[in-house]
């Protein structure tokens, strides 16, 4: 897992699965009630 941007530390995250044959952008939302990870796209070949 990395940041998408490297000046935004708590923005957006990259995690590759599958042997780095696929990715998955995605930010999470730190929220007291119910803390979400909302997915912004998916890429897999």
């Amino acid at each position: 897992m990395e940041p998408a941007r490297s000046t935004v530390p708590r923005g957006p995250h990259i995690a590759y699965f599958d042997s780095d044959r696929g990715w998955i952008r995605f930010a999470f939302l730190p929220r007291v009630a119910e803390p979400q990870i909302v997915v912004e796209e998916i890429f897999w070949q």
